[in-house]
């Protein structure tokens, strides 16, 4: 097979076994993988979470709240389609989500999202759902934290 481009990212092609998944994947990720939802990283971020998964894509994930809502989510994902696509359709998934409500996202939550994403792939969807519990569990610090001095 011919190399593919990757949706979204110019001059970057992608693997075989990533071009044909993608055309038996229906719309839902083929949105999310072409045109990702809420790129970028936040500025002044309440709580920021970057992991790397066992393939070595890596997830960044920034989160900003109005009061315990995510208000404001980013994501940066390095990788493969499918990893890019998890970041997106869990970005999409939180906001507007109170942090107890996030923390209780679960992988398969992110494939519903996407519609579809093959089992040799729901490991970008645990990278997802891990790093927003690690931007989740630094604003709750942060905000305990920003708490425990006011009280002193």
């Amino acid at each position: 097979m011919a190399a593919v481009a990757v949706p979204g990212r110019k001059g970057e092609t992608m693997s075989d076994h990533e071009a044909e998944a993608l055309v038996q994947l229906g719309s839902k990720f083929f949105s999310h993988a072409s045109a990702p939802l809420n790129l970028g990283t936040l500025a002044t971020p309440d709580g920021t979470g970057r992991l790397i998964g066992q393939c070595g894509d890596a997830i960044r994930v920034d989160i900003g709240l109005k009061d315990e809502v995510i208000d404001r989510i980013r994501v940066l994902p390095e990788g493969c389609v499918f990893t890019r696509a998890c970041a997106s359709a869990l970005s999409s998934l939180v906001q507007g989500r109170t942090l107890e409500e996030a923390l209780l996202v679960e992988p398969e939550d992110v494939r519903d999202v996407l519609g579809e994403l093959p089992e040799d792939h729901m490991h970008c969807a645990r990278l997802a759902v891990n790093t927003l519990g690690e931007a989740v569990a630094e604003a709750l610090l942060r905000r305990s934290s920003t708490s425990e001095e006011s009280h002193v």
